[in-house]
Parts: C-alpha cells; sequence; structure tokens
C-alpha cells in the first residue's frame, strides 16, 4: 500500500473515532485518559527508560518513585501533563513548544543551551504543518518532522509531544470540536497530572501506536510508512476498545441504580471515570470518607467486576478499570516487544540503519537545510493529488444525499 493510501486509511479510521468520542464526552474523557497514561509511560520507554505501565502508574499515583527509576518517573509525570493538556501551538507556538521541551527532558538534567532552537524558529515548526490542517496526521508529522530537523534529533521526545499538540490544533481548527481549549495553570505542578482532566482533541497517541503489537523506529524523517502502517493499526483496535469502554460505563451506570439513596458508591464511580486508576488514599481523599468505607466501596465494584486490583497484593494496592487493566500488561513494555508482522522494507531498513549508525548514543542526526527541503518536497510529491481525491469523495458524498 503506498503512503498516500495509507494516509487515507489512517485519516479515516481517527475520523470515525473522533466522531464517535465528539457524541460522548464521558467516553471521550475516559478513553483519553487511559490514552495518555500508556503514552506517557511509551514514550518514556522509547527514550530507553526501562519502566513498566503498571510500574509507572503505580509510582505517579501512590508517590513511591523509586531512586533509580526517579528520573524516569519525573518525566513520564512531565509528559502526561502535556498529553492531557497541550496547548495551542497554532495560538502560542513560543509558549506550547518550550513547556513541550520542558517536559521531554530528563528529569533533574538541564537542558543543553546548544541544542536549544531561537524564538524565532519555533513559530516556522508549527507553520510546517498549518498548510494540511485539514490532513491533521500529516499537518502534525510535518511539525515533528520539521522540528526533528531544526533541533538535529536533540528530543524524540518533544517530536512526539509536538505530533499530539498540533494534531489535536489542527482537528480542533476544522471546527468539529465545540468546547474551549484547556490551557495549563501559570504554576503548573506535574505532580498533580495523574489528576488532571484530559482535555485535549488529539486522536492519534504516536509513542502507543510504535509500541503497540510490535516496536518500530520513531524517524519523523524517513520513516512515514512505517509510522502509518503503525497508526492504522492502533486506529483499528482503539475504535474497537471504545465498545469495551461503552460495556465498561454502562456496568457503572448500572451500579449507580443499583445504590442505596445514603450510598458513595455514585462518587466514586465519577471519581473513576475521570480517574481509572485509584487507591484507598486517593478515595478517601477525594470523597472524604474512612478508610473502612473507601475499602467497602471499593469492595463492592471489585466483586460487580468494575474494578481489578493491579497489583495482586494485599498491601499497597491499587485497582484500575478492567480495560485499562488488560492493556497495563508486562506485554506492553517496551523491553518484549515482537518484531512487527509487517516490517519496513529493505530501503527503509537500510535507511533506518544509516541513521542509527549516524546516532550511536543519542540517536541524533545531523541534516542541511537542502536535505529538509528534499524531504518535504517528497513527501509534497506523495500527497500531490489528495486534495482532489478528498473533494471528490466530498462531493459524491453530497450528491447522493
Amino acid at each position: 500500500m503506498d503512503i498516500g493510501s495509507l494516509l487515507l486509511r489512517s485519516e479515516a479510521l481517527a475520523g470515525r473515532l473522533e466522531g464517535i468520542l465528539l457524541a460522548d464526552l464521558a467516553l471521550a474523557r475516559l478513553w483519553r485518559m487511559e490514552a495518555s497514561l500508556l503514552e506517557a509511560a511509551a514514550s518514556v520507554g522509547l527514550e530507553g527508560e526501562r519502566i513498566s505501565t503498571p510500574g509507572m502508574v503505580l509510582r505517579l499515583t501512590g508517590n513511591m518513585a523509586i531512586e533509580e527509576d526517579a528520573r524516569a518517573t519525573g518525566m513520564a509525570l512531565r509528559i502526561l501533563a502535556v498529553a492531557k493538556r497541550p496547548g495551542d501551538p497554532f495560538s502560542t507556538p513560543i509558549e506550547t513548544i518550550r513547556r513541550i521541551e520542558a517536559a521531554a527532558t530528563p528529569f533533574g538534567q538541564p537542558i543543553d543551551e546548544t541544542d536549544v532552537l531561537e524564538d524565532s524558529e519555533l513559530p516556522r515548526v508549527v507553520e510546517a504543518g498549518r498548510a494540511w490542517v485539514h490532513v491533521p496526521i500529516l499537518a502534525a508529522w510535518r511539525a515533528a518532522a520539521n522540528y526533528a530537523f531544526r533541533s538535529r534529533r536533540a528530543s524524540p521526545a518533544a517530536e512526539r509531544l509536538i505530533f499530539m499538540a498540533v494534531e489535536g490544533a489542527a482537528r480542533h481548527l476544522r471546527g468539529l470540536s465545540p468546547e474551549g481549549r484547556g490551557g495549563w495553570p501559570e504554576e503548573e505542578d506535574a505532580d498533580g497530572a495523574i489528576l488532571m482532566p484530559a482535555e485535549a482533541e488529539w486522536i492519534l497517541a504516536p509513542s502507543v501506536a510504535l509500541t503497540r503489537n510490535g516496536f518500530r523506529l520513531w524517524s519523523p524523517l524517513s520513516g512515514l510508512r512505517t509510522f502509518l502502517e503503525a497508526a492504522s493499526r492502533n486506529l483499528s483496535q482503539d475504535l474497537g476498545h471504545l465498545g469495551t469502554l461503552r460495556h465498561e460505563l454502562a456496568r457503572l451506570e448500572s451500579m449507580v441504580g443499583a445504590a442505596s439513596g445514603r450510598s458513595r458508591l455514585p462518587d466514586l464511580i465519577e471519581l473513576l471515570k475521570a480517574q481509572p486508576v485509584v487507591n484507598s488514599a486517593m478515595v478517601i481523599d477525594r470523597l472524604g470518607v474512612t478508610r473502612r468505607t473507601a475499602l467497602a466501596l471499593i469492595g463492592e465494584l471489585v466483586e460487580a467486576g468494575c474494578l481489578v486490583n493491579l497489583t495482586g497484593r494485599r498491601a499497597a494496592r491499587f485497582w484500575a478499570l478492567p480495560s485499562l487493566a488488560t492493556r497495563m500488561t508486562p506485554s506492553a513494555s517496551a523491553r518484549q516487544f515482537r518484531r512487527a508482522e509487517h516490517p519496513a522494507t529493505a530501503a527503509q531498513d537500510s535507511e533506518d540503519a544509516r541513521e542509527i549508525e549516524a546516532r550511536p548514543g543519542r540517536l541524533r542526526e545531523q541534516f542541511d537545510e537542502e536535505r529538509l527541503d528534499r524531504i518535504m518536497s517528497d513527501l509534497d510529491a506523495a500527497m500531490a493529488g489528495l486534495d482532489e481525491v478528498v473533494r471528490r469523495v466530498g462531493g459524491s458524498r453530497g450528491q447522493t444525499e
């Protein structure tokens, strides 16, 4: 399948997913909360940090960061905060990208000033994608590729967050998102990211796509085909996952209907809709109940199959909705990924190998302006005629109706 067809397939799947989420805000909040957690863990994993999704969530939620994992945990918190509230790169490109860069910096390490872009360059990063806002995935990819070139691949994690921010902003710019876009507090506390509501419009979480059903290299300057293959598979699976989430929401609603008038169970269920991972301390704090009452409420949902014990132990327990618990398995960690069913072509493998050889320590790349122009020209050539295809499809549908 050529790149144009892969892009159309990915956008079609993303459009279906977006439409379902716009029609059901409760489902959208729960889906993005889960996706944000998984994206934060997967993005840290792609940076070489050995921390699993369950381990990351337990450390963040319970403030149990182990010393050797403190850097990975801190980075995951920052990425989680940006994933939930990416900001608006089109209206405030400098502020948005600076916040992204800070989030993508390994915790406890200063930003390398030699790789910091000038403020004047940051608007050009998002402008690289603005012309393609009608194809959000492509707009996001172009912005990420532009940043990758300008920063000399200093921070792949920042590139992925820029992808998410631009993709969500492009969908909002098309006018499909009726709600105001969430910003971020002036004094943002990354430690509160785990409970922060997910206020975003993005549909495709790049790290999750690249690390689901196999491991694929994030390479915005050469790996578009590989990324689109992974993206389309991930989006297809997410469409199916929405059915599971709807079932869980319906089951939670039935528990609300069966609760007695004085029960605090409805309050716990409302908390779970916004935060699908809890422990007893969180329930005590948020609901203002005793520990005995908190454990009794949690036990009632466990018996009904609405919650699952993530830790499998009797102390320091955490519970999650079954849908998230199923996805938070050891097989989802970076060290256990198998090769994808549809590997890249030999030419692509050769290109990736040359990139890795050129970036032995930090997977860094050196590019000149001519190469960036050539990359973008090749991408535009591959996408030639896409607008016309979309217009014809849209026109034929209008005539049929």
